[in-house]
């Protein structure tokens, strides 16, 4: 019982550790596309 409900409580900290990378990820693209708009964009600056 032990080994099986560690896994489960292993496997969604797993689940948040992703998630929370891939939020971080799309956070710093956006802040990224706030300082380059010109690389976002096909204006001309």
């Amino acid at each position: 019982m032990h080994a099986i409900s560690y896994d489960k409580l292993k496997e969604g900290a797993n689940k948040q550790v992703m998630s929370s990378q891939a939020d971080s990820l799309i956070k710093i693209s956006r802040i990224w596309a706030d300082f380059f708009p010109a690389n976002t964009s096909n204006q001309p600056i």
